[in-house]
């Protein structure tokens, strides 16, 4: 399944950049739940600001705090095998 970046919660299942060049986000927050522990899901924008994650061991879900706004194009990597859910806001 290919990311999902159309509404306000972006629907990401796959490493790679968005498609929109320079455009900021605002990240709101977040969450990814349902994966294995060890994985690892990381967000990097172009002015080098990286937020990375690993899933717990115990299975609990990791929810994302307001990461503010990124520089696009976005980079999304790691090796998450489930949909990660990231909330856009406006202001």
């Amino acid at each position: 399944m290919a990311n999902d970046y159309t509404g306000r919660i972006w629907k990401i299942t796959t490493a790679g950049t968005t498609p929109f060049g320079t455009l900021n986000i605002k990240i709101k927050g977040g969450t990814w739940s349902g994966d294995v522990a060890g994985k690892t899901f990381t967000i990097t924008d172009v002015a080098g600001r990286v937020y990375s994650w690993t899933y717990p061991a115990d299975g609990s879900a990791v929810n994302f705090q307001e990461l503010g706004w990124l520089s696009g194009p976005i980079a999304f990597g790691g090796n998450f095998t489930v949909e990660v859910n990231l909330f856009l806001g406006t202001k």
